[in-house]
């Protein structure tokens, strides 16, 4: 090697080392994920994530990944701004803002019950969560009269994870039946994925 190569290399060495070195890694152990993936056909619900390094230290500009390859769900044809659907293979992605969060407000139908959904930044895994939509039977789209059925159904009873779309556990009640209401009344309507 040309003795002018090896000093271009050395030099260009010499600046790269230290950017690499500082490269911060998500951990685990410090970030944060919202314990449940809710999902409508607009959107409404945020699933919010701060993405944490080995100092406690809030890491921005990391690809923030939902993974919905392991469920049944049925991801909607369109995501918001910002947050990138890849259809094939069943993910939702965003930038974590200079706080090291990421708020996604997923479309997606049906449910898991399970912690099925992989939460990951930067293919480091997070953690996994159940997910609920109130586009409850993932059957056309939308939040209807056949999902109204299916949650006056389970209403005041305990034992459906599914229709817990507060979160509080236990009873299906009136705060899961004003979100369930809110989605029913907003009309929204979308495609599902193929």
């Amino acid at each position: 090697m040309p003795k002018s190569s090896f000093t271009v290399l050395a030099a260009l060495t010499g600046l790269l080392l230290p950017a690499f070195a500082s490269a911060k890694v998500p951990d685990p152990r410090f970030s944060t994920i919202d314990r449940i993936v809710f999902g409508s056909p607009s959107g409404s619900h945020a699933y919010r994530v701060v993405v944490r390094g080995v100092s406690n230290e809030p890491i921005m500009f990391r690809v923030v990944t939902l993974d919905f390859s392991g469920t049944s769900l049925r991801l909607y044809t369109t995501a918001e701004e910002g947050t990138t659907l890849n259809a094939a293979n069943r993910t939702l992605s965003r930038f974590s803002a200079p706080d090291g969060s990421a708020v996604f407000h997923p479309r997606f139908g049906g449910a898991c019950n399970q912690a099925d959904v992989l939460v990951q930044a930067e293919g480091v895994v997070l953690g996994h969560v159940p997910a609920r939509s109130t586009d409850i039977d993932a059957a056309n789209g939308c939040v209807d009269i056949a999902d109204f059925g299916r949650f006056a159904g389970a209403y005041l009873q305990a034992g459906h994870p599914e229709l817990d779309f507060d979160g509080s556990g236990g009873m299906i009640d009136l705060g899961d039946f004003a979100i369930f209401g809110r989605d029913l009344e907003s009309g929204a309507k979308g495609e599902y994925c193929p």
